[in-house]
C-alpha cells in the first residue's frame, strides 16, 4: 500500500511538472510539486512558489523555510517527516499573490495530493491557502491554531511563516500554535492505538492494476459535508465560520512581495 501511494504521488508530480493549465507556466523556470513522504502524518500547504523555489524546484527553501523548519523542530518533527506543497505550483510573476483562476487551475493537483497522503493534520499556511482549503470559514486572525474539520479532514490554519519575518511578534504566536499542533497529533496517535479503533480507509492506489497510472481525483462536490469547528475547550471563545475571533487583533496585512529576497 505504501509503495502504491508513493507511485500515485509520483504520477501527480509528473503531471504538475508539465502542466500548462494556466498562464503561470509561461514564465516559470520549473513547477514545484511538493516534497515529503506519501506516508506523512502531517501536511503543510503554503500559497505559491517564490523566486528561490522556482529556481530549485522545492518548496520553502529560503528564510521562510528556515522558520518553518524551526517550528517543526520545536515540536519534535523534521522536514522529512511531513509533506510540503503549495496551493499553486508555479511562481506568480513578481511574487504577487496567486489569483483565484490560478488557484482553481491547480486545485485538482492539491486535491489529489491530499487524497493520496491522507494526513492526520493539514497545516494551512497563510490566508490564500485558507481561502482555497476552507472557503467561507473566516479569517486567519480568528482561526489560527484552531482545529477545523471539514468532512473527514482535520485542518489547522496558521500564519504564514514569512509573516513572522516582517512582524516579529507573530513568531511567538506561531510557536504557541505549533504546540497545539503537537497536541492534535498526539490525540490522533492515541486514537490510532485504541483497541477496536476505526481502521484507516483503504488507499485508492492499492486497487489499481500493476502499472496502471493513478487517476487524478476530482474536486470535492457540493454534497461534501459542511465545515464545522471542533468545539472549544473550557474558557475558549466560540468561533463560527465567517466570524472573526473578538479576542484577536486584526491580522497584519501580508506584504505583496513576501517571497522576495529568497524568502522561500
Amino acid at each position: 500500500m505504501q509503495s502504491g501511494a508513493a507511485d500515485a504521488l509520483a504520477v501527480v508530480h509528473e503531471h504538475i511538472l508539465v502542466c500548462t493549465d494556466c498562464p503561470l507556466h509561461l514564465k516559470r523556470i520549473q513547477a514545484v510539486p511538493g516534497t515529503g513522504p506519501a506516508t506523512a502524518r502531517i501536511m503543510a500547504v503554503g500559497e505559491g512558489p517564490g523566486e528561490t523555489e522556482d529556481r530549485v524546484g522545492r518548496p520553502f527553501v529560503g528564510a521562510a523555510g528556515n522558520v518553518l523548519t524551526k517550528l517543526l523542530e520545536s515540536i519534535g518533527l523534521r522536514r522529512d517527516d511531513i509533506y510540503i506543497t503549495n496551493v499553486v505550483k508555479c511562481r506568480p510573476p513578481g511574487n504577487r499573490d496567486p489569483e483565484l483562476t490560478e488557484m482553481e487551475a491547480c486545485s485538482h493537483f492539491l486535491d489529489a495530493q491530499i487524497e493520496i497522503i491522507r494526513p492526520d493534520v493539514i497545516l494551512i499556511l497563510g490566508r490564500h491557502a485558507l481561502a482555497r482549503l476552507l472557503p467561507g470559514a473566516g479569517g486567519i486572525g480568528g482561526l489560527h491554531g484552531r482545529k477545523v474539520v471539514r468532512g473527514n479532514r482535520l485542518y489547522v490554519p496558521l500564519y504564514h511563516p514569512a509573516a513572522a519575518l516582517y512582524q516579529g511578534s507573530l513568531m511567538r504566536t506561531l510557536e504557541d500554535d505549533m504546540l497545539k499542533v503537537r497536541g492534535y497529533l498526539n490525540e490522533a496517535e492515541a486514537r490510532r492505538r485504541q483497541p477496536g479503533g476505526a481502521a484507516a480507509p483503504s488507499h485508492p492506489a492499492a486497487a489499481r492494476a500493476p502499472g496502471e497510472p493513478a487517476p487524478l481525483p476530482t474536486a470535492p462536490t457540493q454534497a461534501e459535508p459542511l465545515l464545522r469547528l471542533v468545539p472549544p475547550g473550557p474558557g475558549e471563545p466560540v468561533l463560527r465560520p465567517g466570524s472573526p475571533d473578538p479576542s484577536e487583533p486584526a491580522p497584519p496585512p501580508e506584504p505583496p512581495d513576501r517571497d522576495q529576497l529568497s524568502l522561500f
